[in-house]
């Protein structure tokens, strides 16, 4: 890095409602939580990079599943590097760090969109908030910058360079609406390509794993889980991933309930209030 000190670019950047304009040339942030090594960062890139100004940023090491965490107690170590002859940014911390610091100024531009992925493995359901892909989206989501989470269960190049197409198709078209602090979750089916069935918009799954710790040794435990086929939600992610379908789900970087807080009608406790007994 050259610059001694990296000065935010988005003190205001927000927005309360856009639309990225059909055709345009895009300023597009890739990032992944892989790190540089994995084998569907490539694709993407190769396909945006002769239709868009494009930028990488990822963690130096594979970071899977690291939600959203970030890097505060000690610096980031971060070097410079090219990913398919794009210029980008390897970053020694989690997936939300290297968002974070590409957008903070690590980046030479505020991008217009971000692109999390391609993921190897679905992000649908409860993998979500686990994920440190949709972690990624929702860290540019809280800059106001649309963002889009890809993943897939397919885990081939068939399938990387197939999203990877679909998401040049998807800046093409002009991205769905995005209001502030919304970001979409993208998941792609076990089937072949070819044998997609239409993208389902759709609500996300809250069916659980069925969690088993396995003993690997003294005091060590190997976690092992796995999505109940048959607790599947009629209509969610899931389910449609299951039949063949992508999913696009709509998510939130605001985690509070407003339509519960709407409908409350309870008044905590004078002691609970005020401390009061």
């Amino acid at each position: 890095m050259q610059r001694s000190y990296l000065s935010p670019l988005v003190h205001d950047y927000r927005v309360s409602e856009l639309h990225i304009v059909h055709g345009a040339t895009l300023k597009v942030l890739v990032v992944n939580d892989d790190g540089p090594e994995s084998l569907a960062l490539a694709p993407l890139v190769e396909a945006l990079r002769d239709l868009h100004e494009v930028f990488v940023s990822v963690p130096s090491l594979q970071r899977s599943g690291t939600g959203h965490g970030f890097s505060f107690l000690q610096p980031l170590e971060v070097r410079s590097t090219t990913v398919a002859g794009v210029p980008g940014l390897l970053v020694a911390g989690l997936p939300a760090d290297a968002v974070k610091f590409a957008i903070c100024g690590g980046a030479p531009w505020v991008p217009d969109v971000v692109l999390a992925g391609i993921n190897p493995g679905e992000n649908a359901g409860v993998c979500a908030p686990y994920s440190g892909t949709v972690a990624c989206a929702r860290e540019a989501a809280l800059f106001g910058i649309p963002a889009v989470a890809l993943s897939s269960m397919g885990m081939d190049m068939a399938h990387y360079r197939a999203i990877a197409d679909w998401a040049c198709r998807l800046l093409e078209s002009g991205l769905p609406p995005h209001r502030r602090g919304v970001f979409w979750n993208v998941n792609f089916p076990l089937a072949h390509p070819d044998c997609w069935g239409e993208v389902k918009i759709c609500h996300g799954s809250t069916s659980m794993f069925r969690d088993v710790y396995r003993p690997v040794g003294t005091g060590a435990w190997q976690l092992e889980g796995s999505k109940d086929p048959t607790a599947i939600e009629a209509g969610s992610d899931d389910e449609w991933l299951s039949k063949g379908h992508p999913s696009m789900v709509a998510h939130r970087a605001d985690p509070t309930d407003h339509e519960f807080l709407r409908g409350l009608d309870w008044i905590p406790p004078r002691s609970i209030r005020t401390g009061e007994t």
